[in-house]
Protein backbone atom coordinates (compact mmCIF):
# COMPACT_ATOMS: atom_id res chain seq x y z
CA UNK A 1 0.00 0.00 0.00
CA UNK A 2 3.12 2.29 0.84
CA UNK A 3 4.59 1.56 -2.65
CA UNK A 4 0.96 2.88 -4.08
CA UNK A 5 0.73 5.61 -2.01
CA UNK A 6 4.33 6.59 -3.06
CA UNK A 7 3.31 6.08 -6.84
CA UNK A 8 0.20 8.17 -6.28
CA UNK A 9 2.23 10.99 -4.53
CA UNK A 10 4.99 11.57 -7.15
CA UNK A 11 2.33 10.60 -10.15
CA UNK A 12 0.41 13.84 -8.84
CA UNK A 13 3.68 16.26 -9.20
CA UNK A 14 4.23 14.94 -12.92
CA UNK A 15 0.84 15.04 -13.83
CA UNK A 16 0.86 18.64 -12.37
CA UNK A 17 4.15 19.74 -14.09
CA UNK A 18 2.74 18.53 -17.51
CA UNK A 19 -0.82 20.71 -16.62
CA UNK A 20 1.25 23.94 -15.58
CA UNK A 21 3.18 23.42 -18.98
CA UNK A 22 0.18 23.56 -20.72
CA UNK A 23 -1.43 26.65 -19.52
CA UNK A 24 2.39 28.30 -19.68
CA UNK A 25 2.80 27.30 -23.19
CA UNK A 26 -0.84 28.93 -24.13
CA UNK A 27 -0.15 32.13 -22.41
CA UNK A 28 3.35 32.32 -24.01
CA UNK A 29 1.72 31.75 -27.21
CA UNK A 30 -0.48 34.37 -27.03
CA UNK A 31 1.67 37.25 -26.22
CA UNK A 32 4.82 35.92 -28.44
CA UNK A 33 1.45 36.21 -31.11
CA UNK A 34 1.22 40.19 -30.15
CA UNK A 35 4.98 40.79 -30.21
CA UNK A 36 5.43 39.72 -33.86
CA UNK A 37 1.82 41.73 -34.58
CA UNK A 38 3.00 44.90 -32.85
CA UNK A 39 6.11 44.23 -35.19
CA UNK A 40 4.45 44.12 -38.17
CA UNK A 41 2.43 47.46 -37.28
CA UNK A 42 5.42 49.16 -36.04
CA UNK A 43 6.88 48.86 -39.04
CA UNK A 44 3.88 49.33 -41.10
CA UNK A 45 2.40 52.05 -39.60
CA UNK A 46 4.77 53.39 -37.20
CA UNK A 47 3.93 55.31 -34.00
CA UNK A 48 0.60 55.21 -34.71
CA UNK A 49 1.04 51.16 -33.46
CA UNK A 50 2.57 51.88 -30.83
CA UNK A 51 -0.54 52.24 -28.45
CA UNK A 52 -1.01 48.14 -27.95
CA UNK A 53 2.89 48.32 -26.08
CA UNK A 54 1.64 49.09 -22.87
CA UNK A 55 -1.00 46.49 -22.49
CA UNK A 56 2.09 44.03 -24.24
CA UNK A 57 3.86 45.21 -21.08
CA UNK A 58 1.07 43.49 -18.71
CA UNK A 59 0.05 40.34 -20.64
CA UNK A 60 4.09 40.02 -20.15
CA UNK A 61 3.67 40.61 -16.48
CA UNK A 62 0.89 38.33 -16.36
CA UNK A 63 3.20 35.51 -17.50
CA UNK A 64 5.80 36.24 -15.17
CA UNK A 65 3.52 36.15 -12.14
CA UNK A 66 1.90 33.16 -13.39
CA UNK A 67 5.26 31.37 -13.74
CA UNK A 68 6.10 32.44 -10.13
CA UNK A 69 2.81 30.88 -8.88
CA UNK A 70 3.44 27.96 -10.89
CA UNK A 71 6.94 27.72 -9.11
CA UNK A 72 6.08 28.43 -5.70
CA UNK A 73 2.58 25.26 -6.40
CA UNK A 74 5.74 22.84 -6.98
CA UNK A 75 7.92 23.76 -4.17
CA UNK A 76 4.82 23.27 -1.91
CA UNK A 77 4.02 19.61 -3.42
CA UNK A 78 7.82 18.73 -2.96
CA UNK A 79 7.83 19.56 0.64
CA UNK A 80 4.82 17.50 0.82
CA UNK A 81 6.62 14.81 -0.99
CA UNK A 82 9.12 14.84 1.36
CA UNK A 83 7.01 13.27 4.07
CA UNK A 84 6.19 10.46 2.17
CA UNK A 85 8.70 9.62 -0.55
CA UNK A 86 12.35 7.75 -0.39
CA UNK A 87 14.62 10.21 -0.94
CA UNK A 88 15.89 9.48 -4.36
CA UNK A 89 12.59 10.08 -5.79
CA UNK A 90 12.36 13.31 -3.92
CA UNK A 91 15.92 14.15 -5.26
CA UNK A 92 14.75 12.91 -8.78
CA UNK A 93 11.41 15.15 -8.94
CA UNK A 94 13.15 17.67 -7.72
CA UNK A 95 15.54 17.60 -10.18
CA UNK A 96 12.46 17.52 -13.01
CA UNK A 97 10.55 20.75 -11.20
CA UNK A 98 14.34 22.57 -11.58
CA UNK A 99 14.61 21.98 -15.42
CA UNK A 100 10.76 22.70 -15.44
CA UNK A 101 11.55 26.08 -14.11
CA UNK A 102 15.12 26.65 -16.12
CA UNK A 103 13.10 26.28 -18.98
CA UNK A 104 10.21 28.47 -18.26
CA UNK A 105 12.89 31.39 -16.92
CA UNK A 106 14.42 30.85 -20.41
CA UNK A 107 11.52 31.25 -22.27
CA UNK A 108 10.47 34.37 -20.29
CA UNK A 109 13.39 35.82 -20.36
CA UNK A 110 13.83 35.09 -24.32
CA UNK A 111 9.86 37.18 -24.77
CA UNK A 112 11.36 39.99 -22.58
CA UNK A 113 14.21 40.79 -24.60
CA UNK A 114 11.60 40.71 -28.07
CA UNK A 115 9.31 43.67 -25.76
CA UNK A 116 12.45 45.19 -25.19
CA UNK A 117 13.30 45.32 -28.45
CA UNK A 118 9.98 46.85 -29.18
CA UNK A 119 10.33 49.67 -26.40
CA UNK A 120 14.05 50.95 -28.38
CA UNK A 121 11.65 50.98 -31.63
CA UNK A 122 9.01 52.80 -30.13
CA UNK A 123 11.74 55.20 -28.46
CA UNK A 124 13.53 56.23 -31.75
CA UNK A 125 10.42 56.45 -33.46
CA UNK A 126 8.72 58.86 -31.11
CA UNK A 127 12.35 60.73 -31.81
CA UNK A 128 12.19 61.27 -35.16
CA UNK A 129 8.56 62.14 -34.83
CA UNK A 130 8.87 64.97 -31.76
CA UNK A 131 8.86 68.21 -32.49
CA UNK A 132 12.02 69.52 -31.24
CA UNK A 133 10.30 70.71 -27.47
CA UNK A 134 10.19 66.74 -27.20
CA UNK A 135 13.85 66.10 -27.58
CA UNK A 136 14.76 66.80 -23.96
CA UNK A 137 11.93 64.65 -22.58
CA UNK A 138 13.03 61.96 -25.11
CA UNK A 139 16.66 61.90 -23.63
CA UNK A 140 15.50 61.96 -19.97
CA UNK A 141 12.94 58.98 -21.09
CA UNK A 142 15.97 57.00 -22.98
CA UNK A 143 18.69 56.87 -20.31
CA UNK A 144 15.99 56.24 -17.67
CA UNK A 145 15.00 53.30 -19.33
CA UNK A 146 18.69 52.60 -19.91
CA UNK A 147 20.50 52.73 -16.48
CA UNK A 148 16.78 50.96 -15.02
CA UNK A 149 18.69 47.69 -15.34
CA UNK A 150 21.50 48.39 -14.23
CA UNK A 151 20.62 49.76 -11.10
CA UNK A 152 18.38 46.41 -10.54
CA UNK A 153 21.44 44.76 -10.72
CA UNK A 154 23.58 46.25 -8.26
CA UNK A 155 20.77 46.47 -6.37
CA UNK A 156 20.73 42.65 -6.35
CA UNK A 157 24.42 42.06 -6.10
CA UNK A 158 24.49 43.94 -2.98
CA UNK A 159 21.82 42.25 -1.28
CA UNK A 160 23.16 39.06 -2.18
CA UNK A 161 26.97 39.69 -0.98
CA UNK A 162 24.95 41.47 2.10
CA UNK A 163 22.80 38.45 3.12
CA UNK A 164 25.33 35.82 2.61
CA UNK A 165 24.53 32.14 2.67
CA UNK A 166 21.12 31.88 4.48
CA UNK A 167 17.60 31.63 3.27
CA UNK A 168 15.41 29.22 1.32
CA UNK A 169 17.69 26.70 -0.88
CA UNK A 170 16.05 26.37 -4.86
CA UNK A 171 16.59 23.74 -7.29
CA UNK A 172 18.21 24.80 -11.12
CA UNK A 173 19.36 22.47 -13.67
CA UNK A 174 23.31 22.78 -14.29
CA UNK A 175 25.50 21.07 -17.13
CA UNK A 176 28.90 19.99 -16.04
CA UNK A 177 31.66 18.66 -18.36
CA UNK A 178 32.19 14.88 -18.19
CA UNK A 179 35.24 15.40 -15.91
CA UNK A 180 33.46 17.56 -13.34
CA UNK A 181 30.53 14.85 -13.45
CA UNK A 182 32.80 11.90 -12.44
CA UNK A 183 34.71 13.83 -9.63
CA UNK A 184 31.25 14.64 -8.09
CA UNK A 185 30.09 11.47 -8.69
CA UNK A 186 33.21 9.75 -7.28
CA UNK A 187 32.73 12.03 -3.97
CA UNK A 188 29.47 10.91 -3.55
CA UNK A 189 30.33 7.42 -3.79
CA UNK A 190 33.14 7.84 -1.07
CA UNK A 191 30.67 9.51 0.78
CA UNK A 192 31.49 12.85 0.86
CA UNK A 193 28.70 13.90 -0.19
CA UNK A 194 25.18 12.53 0.16
CA UNK A 195 23.97 13.47 -3.58
CA UNK A 196 24.98 15.40 -6.65
CA UNK A 197 22.94 18.29 -5.90
CA UNK A 198 24.64 18.65 -2.18
CA UNK A 199 28.07 18.60 -4.18
CA UNK A 200 27.28 20.89 -6.92
CA UNK A 201 25.99 23.50 -4.22
CA UNK A 202 29.06 23.02 -1.92
CA UNK A 203 31.21 24.34 -4.70
CA UNK A 204 28.99 26.31 -6.22
CA UNK A 205 28.97 28.53 -2.65
CA UNK A 206 32.61 28.14 -2.43
CA UNK A 207 33.06 29.65 -5.70
CA UNK A 208 31.19 32.49 -4.93
CA UNK A 209 32.96 33.19 -1.40
CA UNK A 210 36.56 32.81 -3.38
CA UNK A 211 35.11 35.32 -5.83
CA UNK A 212 33.84 38.06 -3.62
CA UNK A 213 36.43 40.44 -4.18
CA UNK A 214 36.13 40.74 -7.55
CA UNK A 215 32.55 41.27 -7.03
CA UNK A 216 33.56 44.26 -4.81
CA UNK A 217 35.58 45.51 -7.97
CA UNK A 218 32.45 44.82 -10.57
CA UNK A 219 30.48 46.38 -8.29
CA UNK A 220 32.76 49.65 -7.92
CA UNK A 221 32.87 49.62 -11.91
CA UNK A 222 29.79 49.65 -11.76
CA UNK A 223 29.05 52.61 -9.82
CA UNK A 224 31.71 54.39 -12.11
CA UNK A 225 29.54 53.21 -15.30
CA UNK A 226 26.41 54.74 -13.60
CA UNK A 227 27.99 57.85 -12.83
CA UNK A 228 29.05 58.36 -16.38
CA UNK A 229 25.89 58.01 -17.91
CA UNK A 230 24.27 60.25 -15.61
CA UNK A 231 27.32 62.41 -16.23
CA UNK A 232 26.93 62.10 -20.44
CA UNK A 233 22.62 63.01 -19.74
CA UNK A 234 23.35 66.26 -18.03
CA UNK A 235 25.69 67.38 -20.75
CA UNK A 236 23.21 65.74 -23.50
CA UNK A 237 20.54 68.07 -21.75
CA UNK A 238 22.85 71.27 -21.46
CA UNK A 239 23.78 70.86 -25.18
CA UNK A 240 20.43 70.62 -26.17
CA UNK A 241 19.34 73.84 -24.18
CA UNK A 242 22.21 75.87 -25.57
CA UNK A 243 20.87 75.05 -29.28
CA UNK A 244 17.21 76.19 -28.43
CA UNK A 245 18.46 79.32 -26.89
CA UNK A 246 21.17 80.30 -29.90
Amino acid sequence: MSGTYNILVAERIRNRIKELEEELRQIYRSVSDEVERLEREIEERGEAALEGLKALRGRLHELRSRMLSARLELRRLLREARLSLPPDEVEELKEEVGEFVERWEDALEDLADAVRELTVSAVRLRRRAAPLTDVGRIIEQSFEQATKGLEAALARLKEALERGAEGPSFTISVRLPQRDLEVVDALVEAGVFRSRSEAVAFFAHKGIEDSKPLFKDALAKLEELKALREKLREELKKAFEGQQGS
